[in-house]
């Protein structure tokens, strides 16, 4: 028997960006359901374990909090599972808030379930269904089958705009002449001594080491190590990186094995030339590899770098961005930042979420309209909440008409909690 679901918004991807829009959009009243494709919430997060949340906070030496609403909910769930107690500092000066992967996806769960959100993972979109251009329906699959959901409003939040190429909207994969940023698989490794000098220069010596003592397959010459605390014996470590041009299974198959195997050439360099870490162990990689730069929109609006680095103000405003630009385009280098003024924002407006010639398709998280160079700050999870946020309560307030009005959008959103 066909199964068929019908709903006011349909959102597509449970990341940070998803999980912002689903509750957005339910908190205006609208009957909302989130389709995930994993067996858990969280997006990058906990699918491929970044393990941090960057973008909450301005930079500078008083970083000042700058996504509220949904973001916000979830920082104070973490808090009252003890996992969060404020920012950290970042190996390269800037405020993140250091993740646990299992609790936030239970934070996660929570959150959805005590929203009005309906929910199912397990769940992948193969089919979109237009009708004068707008989308009416998705056709999804799960393991018992194929189902239908039919839908007012849609909202992309897939992190690769997967949603808006299906739809066969425009979109542009990296910066538009086949380069993009260095996708990189998390590593989780245990038995890690306390005393451990985890700063770039260590990193970059035990690697020059290990590869001068014959070791393969080293990428990296130095990465980031992220510890929670020295009352834990385990790290994330940021550093089997790989290039990738395109999302089909023959690409991603061929990146995963490549990353994995550097990822024990890494463990061999850690073991054999980084005091403290003789006996260091390998216990999980990804589980994905986490792409920082795939497909997004063309919107009506394309934030640039000029933007960020100006800090722009804008009368459209729908959140706020402060991370910096920071942008992973050599697999063998580490990040290269660009900073706006310390303590500064930007504004993102409106229009980076919703695709040009859509009309009731909007976008959050990695999904938006930005230029390369502004991609690489706009595109992090903190920030993803807000434009999430903003994607879902624009998709419910919008569910009927072809046109929007982005002052009541703004009024919705500061009622939601929202910072703009």
């Amino acid at each position: 028997m066909k199964r068929n679901l019908s709903y006011d918004v349909v959102v597509v991807g449970g990341g940070s960006a998803g999980i912002a829009a689903a509750i957005g959009a339910s908190k205006t009243g609208a009957k909302t359901i989130l389709i995930e494709r994993n067996p858990y919430l969280g997006g990058q997060a906990t699918h491929s374990n970044v393990a941090a949340y960057c973008g909450f906070f301005t930079n500078g030496e008083n970083p000042e909090q700058i996504v509220g609403g949904v973001g916000n909910m979830v920082l104070e769930k973490l808090k009252e599972l003890g996992q969060y107690d404020g920012y950290k500092l970042s190996t390269a000066g800037n405020a993140i808030v250091v993740l646990n992967p299992e609790s936030t996806k239970f934070s996660l769960d929570e959150i959805l379930a005590e929203s009005e959100v309906d929910c199912l993972l397990h769940s992948q979109v193969i089919k979109v269904t237009k009708e004068n251009g707008r989308i009416i329906s998705l056709d999804c699959v799960d393991d018992e089958g194929q189902f239908t959901i039919e839908g007012k409003s849609f909202v992309d939040a897939t992190g690769d705009a997967n949603l808006a190429h299906l739809s066969e909207i425009e979109t542009i994969f990296g910066d538009g002449k086949g380069n993009s940023q260095a996708a990189t698989l998390m590593m989780r490794i245990d038995h890690v001594g306390k005393d451990v000098d985890f700063s770039p220069s260590s990193i970059k010596a035990a690697i020059n080491a290990a590869k001068e003592g014959g070791i393969k397959y080293l990428t990296k010459e130095t990465g980031i190590v992220i510890r929670k605390d020295l009352e834990t014996d385990y790290v994330f470590a940021i550093l089997p990186s790989i290039n990738i041009d395109s999302l089909d299974a023959e690409t991603l198959t061929s990146a995963e094995m490549n990353v994995r195997r550097q990822a024990q050439s890494y463990i061999k360099a850690f073991r054999k030339y980084l005091p403290g870490m003789e006996n260091c162990t390998l216990v999980q990689t990804g589980p994905k590899l986490g792409i920082r730069e795939s497909r997004r929109i063309i919107g009506e609006y394309t934030l640039t770098k000029e933007d960020v680095i100006q800090g722009m103000k804008s009368d459209d405003a729908i959140g706020r961005g402060a991370w910096p630009i920071e942008k992973h385009t050599n697999v063998n280098k580490m990040a290269e930042y660009m900073y706006m003024e310390d303590g500064d924002y930007y504004d993102i407006p409106i229009g980076v979420l919703k695709p040009r010639n859509s009309n009731n398709l909007w976008c959050g998280g990695r999904t938006i309209s930005a230029d390369s160079v502004a991609f690489a700050s706009v595109r992090v999870m903190g920030i993803g909440f807000a434009t999430g946020h903003a994607a879902g309560v624009s998709a419910a307030m919008t569910m009927d008409k072809d046109a929007y009005d982005v002052k009541e959008i703004q009024a919705e959103l500061r009622r939601q909690g929202a910072i703009i």
